[in-house]
């Protein structure tokens, strides 16, 4: 165990209020009550190192904070006398960089390596590489650390058909063709009605909402989106200012169908359209994030509870 004044040694301090397999966010709000319990029930604050840049469902947390401490968003209490901070909330990916230059900051000097590999700022991602939105890196693995790649081969199935096929047509959606004959829409539909009825409502519920959301609400766009879109003759209208986004953009509605793809647009692939839903049912995505759809916390908790009861039974096998 280090020995730093800021780390805790939970083993001869027991964190009373840890569950076994405990949901990641319960387990953060938990803590700060502990740690309040174990130090005389004083005010307390935790800090959060977390940015609303990252993810869209992060900025909205921010905005959607019913218990702000004196009028501020990015404070919020959790127990009573127990409250979460925030201050880096609004910290842009540059500001990050300019703090560590500025300051001196210490950082994973992985970023380093990402650097030799020719990535950007902001495609240098440091976390799992098997999830949704990272298993296309995969390969850069080979090149910044074989060591590692060497252990994750031997480890991980499927690791090393990840790293070979990430952005081919095997796993990316950029390499999507169409069948003769066939319409992004067409094919959608058709996919559909090979699947099995309660998979099949699950697409098409999904499918359903995002359709009435940019008929009547509509998503955030940059001006310079909504100008190639103009530019391309989209039938759009501007609806207002989108509350979800960082920089107030404005939220933009389609006026009749959906397109059925925006291959012709290259400012952002976050635009509806029939290939973004046909991609959703080729590639299993049952949640439809890469439409921007996420798991709700009863959805979260369902999942855990497989997880567990799996678990347990491969103890008892």
């Amino acid at each position: 165990m280090p020995n730093h004044p800021y780390v805790i040694n939970l083993k001869n301090n027991p964190m009373t209020t840890y569950r076994y397999r405990m949901h990641q966010e319960d387990l953060a709000k938990q803590f700060g009550r502990w740690y309040r319990i174990s130090h005389g029930n004083k005010k307390t604050v935790c800090l959060l190192g977390i940015r609303a840049e990252e993810s869209l469902q992060r900025y909205c947390g921010f905005l959607n904070r019913k218990y702000g401490y004196d009028n501020t968003c990015w404070i919020s209490k959790q127990f009573k006398n127990m409250w979460c901070a925030s201050p880096l909330y609004d910290w842009t990916l540059s500001d990050v960089w300019h703090a560590i230059y500025h300051f001196s900051y210490d950082y994973n000097r992985l970023y380093d390596l990402y650097y030799m590999a020719g990535l950007k700022p902001e495609q240098m991602r440091v976390a799992s590489p098997f999830n949704d939105y990272a298993k296309d890196s995969l390969n850069l693995y080979r090149v910044i650390d074989p060591e590692i790649w060497t252990k994750l081969v031997g480890r991980v199935r499927g690791a090393n058909f990840g790293a070979i096929y990430g952005r081919t047509k095997a796993l990316g959606y950029r390499n999507l063709t169409l069948p003769e004959g066939h319409t992004w829409e067409s094919y959608t539909k058709f996919l559909l009605a090979t699947l099995p009825a309660r998979l099949r409502n699950n697409y098409i519920t999904k499918f359903k909402s995002s359709i009435h959301f940019w008929h009547t609400v509509g998503g955030g766009l940059e001006e310079n989106t909504i100008q190639e879109l103009l530019d391309h003759g989209y039938n759009i209208r501007r609806n207002g200012i989108s509350n979800y986004t960082v920089m107030k953009s404005t939220r933009i509605i389609f006026v009749g169908k959906l397109p059925d793809h925006t291959d012709d647009i290259k400012s952002t692939k976050d635009i509806p359209s029939w290939k973004r839903m046909c991609y959703c049912i080729l590639k299993n995505d049952h949640i439809c994030r890469f439409m921007g759809f996420g798991l709700t916390r009863q959805q979260q908790a369902n999942i855990n509870l497989l997880k567990e009861k799996y678990q347990n039974l491969g103890d008892l096998l």
